[in-house]
Parts: structure tokens; sequence; C-alpha cells
């Protein structure tokens, strides 16, 4: 089928947008929406290459949502009134020399070390849940797994107060949502406003925290706020906060869900992991590659530039469809199968790549491993429910399933 013969917002293709992505790749690597919100790259190569040349191609989001030019000596703010915060661009929605910056910060906050440390705690809230549902013999994986173990993770690595889990996860899902592409403007006006209280929430976390900062990421950023020489503002530590809870939220979520689901649904392939649980990681790397959490990222042309040959004035918002990439034939053999010997396992771009690979990568890694190592530590055997439809969070920019019903043994 050529691209022509689909509409991208369709609730069809929205839910299976594989079909869609193909002709692309094959017909219009380069493809303008209808609507004219922006223009999908397609083909890996392409992606790929955009994703490394931050000085053609911005990630500054604000220039997505708003109109205007994204040139400026400092951050770009988003200007929704948030009773005396702002939210700024940061980490993955930033550019040179801001984001550099800015890293080199969270980076420290988010080190490899704090991660590996929590990994005895992770496994036994994994195992506290699968515990919980274990004598029923049945289970809504992602009521059950998938959403209470990244919204606990994140809120404890933050320093949040776990009893505030239930509006953090209502925030950050407001936080995607208003990026989905089809919102409503009612819903966009919603999303909006939960989104405001989540910056005002952060804010005061920063304020109460701000003269005793403990051992969490954010005391380690209030610090980086009173480093005089690349001190970070109030705004872009609140920010960097909301990004943080977003994306180290959802992003797992949806790995979780869409892992076992891809493990289900694959013949054979349950009883390889059961009998070597060394091939966990390579599936979970198949797993973030054929079911990534994000469909793409967005970028804005900061210079006259071409993909692919077609022309991309200055200006033009582009989305790189990580998901698209993933299943390109040029680069990954028999792209829609699960292949655990692939020899270009980590080669997906489904958490970027270069200075904005996602900073999470490595938690989101852990907690997916940790949650199907010990579900299937404690059944002997898998099945899914008769009840699933399979469907997804309707998104043009995420990729979440709304349920996983499971039985066991």
């Amino acid at each position: 089928m050529h691209p022509s013969e689909f509409d991208p917002f369709d609730a069809g293709v929205v839910e299976d947008p594989w079909d869609f992505f193909a002709a692309l790749r094959r017909e219009a690597p380069v493809y303008r929406l209808p609507n004219d919100a922006y223009t999908i790259i397609s083909r890996y190569g392409d992606v790929r290459q955009a994703a490394l040349s931050p000085e053609i191609f911005s990630s500054n989001l604000v220039a997505l949502l708003l109109q205007g030019e994204t040139s400026g000596d400092g951050p770009r703010v988003l200007e929704v009134p948030t009773g005396g915060a702002q939210a700024v661009d940061v980490l993955a929605i930033a550019d040179a020399p801001h984001h550099t910056r800015q890293r080199k910060l969270s980076n420290k906050a988010f080190s490899m070390r704090r991660v590996a440390s929590i990994e005895p705690h992770l496994r036994a809230l994994a195992e506290k849940l699968v515990g919980s549902f274990l004598p029923r013999g049945s289970a809504d994986w992602v009521k059950e797994m998938a959403v209470p173990l990244p919204v606990t993770i994140i809120a404890e690595l933050i320093g949040l107060p776990l009893a505030d889990a239930p509006k953090l996860k209502r925030w950050s899902d407001a936080s995607v949502a208003l990026l989905s592409g089809i919102n409503t403007p009612e819903q966009l006006s919603a999303n909006i406003s939960e989104i405001n209280e989540l910056i005002g929430y952060l804010a005061a976390q920063f304020d109460a925290a701000r003269d005793t900062p403990k051992d969490d990421v954010l005391g380690d950023l209030i610090r980086a706020s009173q480093d005089l020489g690349e001190a970070l503002s109030r705004d872009e530590v609140v920010s960097i906060l909301m990004q943080l809870l977003t994306a180290g939220n959802e992003t797992t979520t949806s790995l979780i869900g869409g892992a076992l689901m891809l493990m289900l649904k694959t013949p054979g392939l349950e009883a390889r992991l059961r009998a070597d649980t060394g091939l966990i990681e390579p599936f979970i790397e198949e797993a973030i590659r054929l079911e990534a959490p994000f469909y793409g990222h967005f970028r804005v042309v900061r210079t006259d530039t071409e993909v692919a040959g077609v022309p991309l004035p200055k200006g033009t918002r582009l989305m790189l469809s990580w998901a698209s990439a993933n299943r390109d034939e040029r680069e990954f053999g028999r792209p829609e199968e699960v292949d655990l010997n692939r020899p270009n396992l980590r080669g997906h771009l489904s958490f970027g790549i270069g200075a904005h690979h996602c900073i999470g990568a490595a938690l989101a890694r852990l907690e997916t491993r940790l949650a199907l190592e010990t579900l299937l530590a404690r059944t002997r055997s898998l099945a899914l429910a008769g009840e699933n439809d399979f469907t997804h969070v309707p998104s043009l920019f995420v990729r979440s399933l709304n349920a996983l019903h499971i039985e066991f043994d």
C-alpha cells in the first residue's frame, strides 16, 4: 500500500501503525502529516543521522508547541501559569550549551552507582508485587506490575513521598498525553492543568528540601543548584525532575507491559527464557526494539537542509521515528521477528542516540529484567487470558498497553 492510502489519525492506524511505517520507509521516508503538525522521518539511517546532528536538528520541544524562533540566550520557557515556577527546556528537549551543562550535573544524580545500589530493593519490590497476585492465578500485569513498580522506584530515587504515587502517575500521564497528537481542545486544556499542578508540586518539594538536601536525586540537584560555577536554576531543577518522573515512569511501564506481551505471543520463547535466564537480557533488547515505548522524539530544523533528497526549510517540525527505524529492513534482518542472537541487538534507537541518549535507560532495563525474572521464578507456566484485546493508549507519541491479563500456575 502507498502512504496516501492510510489515514495517520485513524484509530486503527494509531493502534497498529506498522504497515503505515513500512509504507513510509518504502515510498515516503520524509512524510508530512496531513494536518501539517510535523514531518515524520522513518528510515533508520536518516533518523540516526538526524539524531547525531544537533547543529542542524534542534531538540527544543517548545518550538513544537509554540510558534516562533528557537534561538535565544537561555532555555526557552513554556509560558503557562504555574504558581511561581516555569517549565523550561532541559535534557531531552534542550540544546547545547544548556543541555551539556544540565546533563553533566544530572548524570551525577542519576549515576550507575545509584541505579546499581537499588537492585536488592527493586527485586524485593518486584517479589512483593508478584506475591500480591500469585494466589489468584491471574493478574492484570499492567495494573499490578508495570504501573506500580516504576512509579514507586522513580519516586523513591527522586525523594518524593510514596503516598503521592497515585497523583504522580496521573500527572506524568498528562505530561505524555500533551504530546499524543490527537488531543481535543478540552483534553489539551485538562493536560496543561495537570502539568501546572505537577510543576507547582515539584517546586514546593524543591523549596522544602533546599536547606537540608538528602542523599537522593532531588538532593543532588539542589546541591547542583548551589554550585556557583555551573548552577542549575530552580526552574531547571523543577523541569529536570518533571522529565525524570515522566520518562522514568512512562517508558518503563510501557516496556514492562510490552515485553511480557511479546514474550507470550512468541511461540517457544517463554520456555527458552525459563531454561536459560541469561537470555532475558537479549530478549529485553528485542522488546525495546519491537515495542519502543516512545514512537519517536521531536526535532526542529535549525537551517535549510534535506533528508532523503527532500528539502526541509528552517523551522520544519520533525518526528524522528524510533519505532519505524527499529523495523527498517535495511538495518535489521527479519525485523518483525524476535532474534536473541541478532548481531546488532543494541542497535535500536528506542532510547535515542548521541548526546540525548536516555538518562534512565539503565534503570528501565534493570526494572524490566527484575520484573520478568521474578514472574518466571514464581510461576511454572504463563498464558495470555482470553479477555485481552491488546489495545494501547491512543497516541502518536507513546506505545503503552491499556491492560495485559495473564493466567499462570
